[in-house]
């Protein structure tokens, strides 16, 4: 049995087995010593961006009406979330039905239920809206103002 024959780089080039590969390289252009931002001349910093999160609540009830409403459509949600903890509890793990711990497993499971439905109800409210934007418009100030601070200090050779 005979060796076979090896095909060189060229060869293989020829035949079109490899491509070409282009040049990608840029060479850097002359890197001169960059001037650092001007210094803020207005006292308070604003933000010029309109609210994209804006609305147009007419409320002809108080937040306790609200509040009402919340609780009218949430606790039996909860309630009923509790009772079914309890009722796990007795089934599988051997809870006693009527005992001080049935009792504290339904009280807890339902205030945890309560509160994370509280807190999701916040957050996606009207008013949780607009306070979680106005939350990411400020951290772009913070961000602006730390980018800054570490320009100024490359460029003066200060605080690294």
């Amino acid at each position: 049995m005979t060796k076979p024959r090896r095909i060189t780089y060229e060869e293989q080039k020829d035949a079109g087995l490899i491509r070409q590969q282009r040049q990608t390289f840029v060479a850097p252009a002359s890197v001169e010593r960059y001037q650092p931002l001007p210094p803020e001349q207005r006292s308070a910093y604003e933000v010029a961006v309109p609210p994209t999160a804006t609305q147009h609540i007419e409320v002809r009830t108080s937040a306790v009406d609200r509040a009402k409403g919340y609780l009218i459509a949430s606790v039996p949600l909860y309630g009923a979330f509790a009772i079914g903890v309890v009722a796990v509890g007795v089934l599988f793990l051997g809870l006693p039905l009527w005992s001080f711990s049935a009792f504290v497993t339904l009280w807890l499971s339902f205030l945890l239920a309560w509160f994370a439905g509280w807190v999701v109800t916040l957050l996606l409210s009207a008013e949780g809206v607009a306070f979680y934007e106005a939350r990411q418009k400020w951290k772009v100030v913070e961000r602006e103002q730390a980018e800054r601070w570490r320009h100024y200090n490359r460029q003066t050779g200060g605080e690294r």
